[in-house]
């Protein structure tokens, strides 16, 4: 018999063939998602790069940011921008900080779930799927061990189905697994650079508001400072 994918596929029995199908099942399934997930994620990635370059090429003040992060829908940094300053935009100094901290951290918990939505079933393939192949593998090894307690004999004629299906289902095992684990590695390192960028542009946002009060006390200061000096007799 000729050793190829075809002849071991035309070898392997019902039972075997099911357990090919399960396992490509959850190749489809993985790379499905894996492919939203990556689409979801670049798009993502560059207007929050965009947005960040838009940002810094300007003075960097609250009004400056708060006015691009409505052009920059897709990006998670240009919406958290846009979150706190509308949350701290009528509030006192003095209790903006903790608004700025609590509406920060529920929008960083809330992306990073959703980010991460999804992509638990690509390491459940990749951790499960060489296991389905081995359950085929083994399937293929009682069979083979069958037909000889059946025919009295051995020799490749009489095994060949039975190895066809353990070599068919542990390949295909592990032709699914690969590919999830790698997708689930790259996917994670993606998100956790995103979210990243993301907390760091929550941070800059504050500074930023904290620069501009300051300017604006200092302003207050030097105003009242000359009129205070207008009023004093010479």
């Amino acid at each position: 018999m000729e050793l190829s994918f075809v002849e071991l596929w035309r070898a392997t029995g019902p039972l075997a063939r099911g357990v090919v199908a399960l396992l490509a099942g959850m190749s489809v399934t993985a790379g499905t998602i894996a492919a939203d997930k990556w689409l979801r994620i670049r798009r993502a990635e560059r207007q929050t790069t965009a947005f960040l370059a838009a940002w810094r090429a300007t003075s960097g003040g609250v009004a400056d940011a708060a006015r691009l992060a409505a052009s920059y829908t897709a990006s998670p940094a240009a919406t958290l921008v846009e979150l706190v300053t509308t949350a701290t935009a009528r509030v006192p100094a003095s209790a903006a900080r903790e608004l700025h901290d609590r509406t920060a951290r529920r929008y960083l918990l809330a992306t990073a779930t959703e980010l991460r939505k999804g992509i638990g079933v690509l390491a459940t393939v990749g951790s499960t799927a060489p296991f389905v192949g081995l359950f085929g593998t083994v399937i293929g090894i009682v069979n083979a061990f069958r037909e000889i307690g059946a025919t009295g004999r051995g020799g490749i004629a009489t095994v060949s189905t039975g190895i066809a299906e353990a070599l068919v289902t542990t390949a295909v095992g592990i032709m699914v697994a690969i590919p999830a684990v790698w997708l689930f590695n790259h996917l994670s390192q993606r998100i956790g650079r995103l979210l990243a960028a993301t907390e760091c542009a929550g941070e800059e946002i504050a500074v930023a508001r904290l620069t501009d009060t300051t300017v604006r006390e200092a302003q207050a200061r030097v105003g009242t400072g000359v009129t205070h000096a207008e009023r004093v007799p010479t």
